[in-house]
């Protein structure tokens, strides 16, 4: 299991390492419309989710694609996980986040500076009430750099939630 902190989450734990046939296997999720691959990621996924948080989180989401992307893609894949991983916590998904700007894939933009950069404003919170005071475990398919996540993260601690994760 890997485990991070970053600059606007408690802590991100991973139960994969992004190389080799675990990157293979991602990008076929993520690409090549192997939706069926969530059940797997959301298996792996709750042995960390256990180990590290237990049930000490009030809400759990996703990190949302924009709509264009869902458009093209035809599904969320990180929704698919999180969807996945709730029903083996036996909670529910609650939608937090809008992406808002159809940001540049990360994926091509090399320094985890330029990262935060293209990726800066991008997300909302369209109902604040729903954040406000609320630990939020945070999923999402990938993470490199962890730009992503702590915009996912600053975003949502500025609408009022008491963390992240």
């Amino acid at each position: 299991m890997c485990r991070v902190s970053g600059d606007f989450f408690t802590v991100c734990v991973a139960p994969l390492y992004y190389r080799d046939s675990v990157r293979d296997s991602l990008l076929r999720f993520k690409f090549s419309g192997r939706r069926t691959y969530a059940e797997a990621y959301a298996s792996l996924m709750f042995d960390c989710v256990q180990s590290e948080f237990g049930g000490g989180f009030d809400i759990l989401s996703w990190v949302p694609v924009s709509r264009r992307r869902l458009r093209r893609r035809g599904y969320d894949q990180a929704r698919l996980i999180a969807e996945a991983l709730a029903g083996l916590l036996s909670r529910e998904t609650v939608p937090v986040l809008s992406k808002v700007r159809d940001a540049a894939p990360q994926s091509g933009m090399g320094s985890a500076e330029k990262r935060r950069a293209n990726i800066s404003g991008a997300y909302t919170v369209p109902s604040p009430e729903l954040v406000e005071g609320k630990r939020i475990l945070l999923v999402d398919d990938i993470i490199t750099t962890g730009a992503t996540m702590s915009e996912c993260a600053k975003t949502l601690l500025l609408a009022g939630a008491d963390q992240v994760m």
